[in-house]
């Protein structure tokens, strides 16, 4: 056969390509896309037929039957191949003693181990880390083999090419940001943002990038989706820090100057029956204020943790709790004064802001708020956890 490279990619999905013809593997066929990974993979050795039944019927007994249908595999491999060239099928995959292998002649370039080499001399040369980290982080265009998820053979090699993009990325992107390359921190970050939604490093660089290029609504988009994500799916606020930044990217997204008349609508609240609802920094700041003011007028102000739980305190199932955090949400607002402030601070939990209540008439409310919860949803599978205590006053 002639020297063409033949270029396999199996970051995001599997083809493989020689010159002007190219060929997918089609993610319905998962053996005969393990077949062709595990020969391209170990192409320096024969793999025995016996391997390939083990990896191709994982957990079962292989028999007659099996070897049949690894005998028609192979041969559909061979055909799936000839779409490069008429004839290629047979050039690639040899039959051995007791198994087959992929040509060791054939030139191949195979994109995993070009990120493999790339992202390592990143990590070990200092003075090339830029331009490797980026050449290897362009290669990965998603997991490896992502339609053989379910296998255990992929997932090993999965994990660490997974691991190793990200912490080139992480170490790729404090360079790119120190070079003031901003529209490549955004590119980088978002796509590595995307396969790992929770990483809160990577919120943080995608948002620093986008206030960079004076896109700051589209930062505080992507703030307050990580949030609802984390909140919803790891119970877990952001940190402290990242919340910072949010605020500084909304305070910088309006306009310069206001003038004092624009100043005082932006100021009024609209007419509106029942406490505040907030968010939970906001709510912060609110309690922070208040207790200023205890400090000099000596007026009691209290806050509650309302908890949501189930039987035996156990947690309630993500599917009911999010309909009963959203029925509590309007017990709380409907059985507050106009001057409290409630505020959701957990997956599973409400504190409210009680100035000028006494622990006696905080304790009353939160009776109030309980007993309507039960009136109105009876068949709930939650029940509500209270607890009140003084907020102590800035001296």
């Amino acid at each position: 056969m002639d020297a063409a490279v033949i270029q396999v990619n199996m970051l995001g999905g599997f083809s493989i390509r020689r010159e002007d013809a190219e060929v997918t593997v089609n993610a319905r066929s998962k053996k005969l896309c393990l077949l062709l990974a595990c020969l391209i993979r170990e192409r320096q050795r024969t793999v025995l037929y016996s391997e390939l039944l083990d990896l191709l019927w994982e957990g079962q007994d292989s028999d007659s039957t099996a070897f049949n249908a690894l005998k028609a595999i192979l041969h559909r491999a061979r055909n799936f191949l000839d779409g490069l060239v008429p004839g290629q099928g047979r050039a690639l995959i040899l039959s051995r003693e007791g198994g087959c292998q992929w040509n060791p002649e054939a030139p191949v370039a195979v994109d995993t181990e070009e990120f493999c080499a790339l992202a390592h001399r990143a990590a070990q040369d200092a003075r090339n880390q830029l331009a490797a980290g980026t050449e290897a982080l362009a290669l990965y265009r998603g997991r490896y083999l992502p339609m053989l998820a379910g296998s255990a053979w992929a997932a090993a090699e999965a994990g660490a090419l997974h691991q190793l993009y990200l912490s080139t990325a992480l170490s790729t992107l404090p360079l790119l940001a120190e070079a003031g390359r901003w529209q490549e921190v955004k590119d980088l970050s978002c796509a590595a943002f995307a396969l790992e939604p929770h990483m809160e490093q990577l919120c943080r660089m995608y948002m620093e990038a986008l206030y960079r290029l004076d896109r700051r609504q589209e930062a505080v988009q992507v703030y307050e989706e990580f949030q609802e994500r984390l909140l919803a799916q790891k119970k877990m606020m952001p940190s402290d820090g990242l919340r910072e930044f949010y605020r500084r990217v909304q305070r910088d997204s309006g306009p310069e100057a206001l003038s004092p008349v624009l100043l005082l609508e932006q100021l009024q609240e609209l007419p509106s029956q029942g406490a505040l609802m907030c968010e939970y920094d906001f709510f912060r700041i609110v309690c922070h204020s208040m207790a200023r003011l205890a400090g000099r007028s000596g007026e009691p102000i209290h806050i509650a943790l309302i908890s949501v739980v189930g039987g035996g305190d156990s947690p309630v199932a993500w599917n009911s709790l999010k309909r009963v955090m959203n029925n509590l949400q309007g017990i709380i607002l409907s059985s507050l004064r106009r001057g409290d402030a409630a505020a959701r601070c957990s997956a599973s939990q409400y504190v409210l802001l009680l100035p000028q209540a006494t622990y006696e008439n905080s304790r009353m409310v939160c009776t109030r708020i309980t007993r309507a919860f039960v009136r109105q949803y009876p068949h709930s599978p939650a029940r509500l956890r209270v607890s009140v205590q003084p907020l102590p006053s800035a001296e």
